[in-house]
Order: C-alpha cells, then sequence, then structure tokens
C-alpha cells in the first residue's frame, strides 16, 4: 500500500524572537515492512544550515539552524511511502519460557535492552495493577499485552498536541490521557513484569475523512518474536498501518520538534497531519 503523508507545524509569535536550533523527527522510520520513496522539507524562515543525522536510537534527525529574526516559524514535511500489511501473531516464543510472565531475558539479551527496562515510573499502583491483569489471564504474556491494550483503551480519551506526557500513575489514577499519555503507561506496566518496551512516534492510517493528528504507541521486546507493536489507543496490534517516526526509551527525546527562541514573545502553535492512500 503506497501513502503520500503531508504534516504541517506552524508556530506564531507576538514579536520578533531568534530561533534556537530546532530537533526535528519528522522522517518516517524505513523497515523491513515501510520503504520511503520520497522525503521533503520546506521549513520557513530559510535555514542556514540543515544537519541531517542518525540519533542514538538509530532515528532519522534533522537540526535545523538560524540566524534571523522572525514572527513566524513553519515547517512542512512531505513523505510518500509503501507499508506492507503482516501478521503480527506469526511467531513462536523462544525459549517458550517467555510465554510466561515475567519475563527473564538471557543474560547478553538484557545487557542490551537495559534502557527499555528501566523503573522509572513504575509505582506501588502501577505494579500492583500491571498483577492484577496477569494474573486474570494466568500470566500469559501475550494475552495480559492484549488485557492491557483493552484496559487503557477504555479510559477517557482526550487530544493533546503539545506538552509532556502525563506520569503513568496520573494516567491511571484518572483514567484518561493522550495516545502518548496511554502508551507511556503502557510502557510502564510492562516494565513491571520484565517486558523491555520502547515509545514510538509516527502516523497511523484509517480514514483519511476523519481528522488526523500525531500518534504514539509502544513497541514490546518479545524472546522469538522481537520488537512487536502494541496500540491501546487504537486496541489493536501494530500490523502495518502504523507508520512509525522515531523510536526511544524516554518518549521526550523524539517530540516531532523541539527547541527553544530568544526573546519577549508568546507563541501559538498548529498542526495538520494528512495520511491518504494513493491509488496505483
Amino acid at each position: 500500500m503506497k501513502l503520500a503523508i503531508t504534516h504541517t507545524l506552524l508556530y506564531d509569535y507576538s514579536n520578533d524572537v531568534r530561533l534556537e536550533p530546532h530537533y526535528l523527527y519528522l522522517h518516517p522510520k524505513q523497515g523491513p515492512y515501510l520503504k520511503v520513496d520520497q522525503y521533503s522539507l520546506q521549513i520557513s524562515p530559510t535555514p542556514d544550515f540543515i544537519s541531517k543525522n542518525v540519533d542514538s536510537a538509530d532515528n532519522i534527525q534533522h537540526i535545523v539552524f538560524f540566524n534571523s529574526s522572525t514572527r513566524q516559524l513553519s515547517i512542512k514535511a512531505e513523505s510518500i511511502i509503501e507499508v506492507t500489511e503482516f501478521n503480527p501473531y506469526s511467531f513462536i516464543y523462544h525459549p517458550f519460557e517467555s510465554s510466561k510472565l515475567p519475563i527473564k531475558y538471557a543474560n547478553d539479551l538484557n545487557d542490551s535492552l537495559q534502557s527499555y527496562l528501566s523503573r522509572k515510573g513504575v509505582t506501588t499502583l502501577v505494579d500492583q495493577t500491571a498483577r492484577q491483569i496477569a494474573a486474570t489471564v494466568n500470566w500469559d504474556t501475550s494475552s495480559f499485552l492484549s488485557e492491557l491494550n483493552k484496559f487503557i483503551h477504555s479510559f477517557a480519551y482526550e487530544i493533546r498536541e503539545e506538552g509532556d506526557a502525563y506520569s503513568p500513575e496520573k494516567t491511571l489514577l484518572e483514567r484518561r490521557g493522550s495516545c502518548r499519555d496511554y502508551s507511556v503507561l503502557f510502557m510502564a506496566m510492562c516494565r513491571a513484569l520484565g517486558i523491555a518496551s520502547k515509545f514510538v512516534s509516527g502516523y497511523y492510517f484509517s480514514d483519511p475523512n476523519q481528522p488526523q493528528y500525531l500518534h504514539a504507541w509502544v513497541n514490546v521486546y518479545l524472546p522469538g518474536g522481537g520488537w512487536r507493536g502494541y496500540d491501546p489507543t487504537q486496541n489493536c496490534l501494530v500490523s502495518g498501518r502504523h507508520i512509525p517516526l522515531a523510536t526511544s526509551a524516554m518518549p521526550n527525546l523524539i517530540s516531532p520538534i523541539h527547541g527553544t527562541f530568544r526573546g519577549n514573545a508568546q507563541s501559538i502553535f498548529k498542526a495538520e497531519v494528512s495520511v491518504r492512500k494513493i491509488e496505483e
């Protein structure tokens, strides 16, 4: 399936400002089920320099440098990609003991996954709730992940395009949040039971006639299955309709745009996302 993606971000400032370097994560992340055919980046005011890098988590990162004052920052990223749908259940746990929780990774693998196993945010309440859900499915790994998806999906959903994600406990207590909040809670509850997990920022292709937004979900590492995606907002597994931009053990590191400005001004932010299928 071929998709065309347009993501526009606009900042309006009340006074002239000087823009510090801005970090962008807007390039689709190529992989076994995703191929990038075209990509373009349009920025106003015209940057003095754009550095295209690969960051520590193997994401494509653009650092944009400016040397002029402005009252507006406009960024448009356009992509044409090809995605392949696949069966997310097509794997066998190896070793088979990993099909039961808590997961214990082999020594070398465990060492390599340490950043994805951090228990930061795993409070007593988060840990106990994760264990309660696991107990209802007899500590079966796949069933736990599906039940966790369903549990968080039942919360009240809200759209919040700016700001950091809520803490896992806040989302759990208030039973509400954005896709970022859902994903951060999902990660914490997985890590409570030894499942390595990372945050994914990107897009979800569904009904192009409905409003579209930047999206977030979670990848978990399952022995024998590798990284597998779970989306508590949609209550589904990733199977070819999710388009990742970046992944990280720490969500705040891969905001689609991150930067500051110098000057006495207020800013207003707007964003638009369009993901549409190209008929072949």
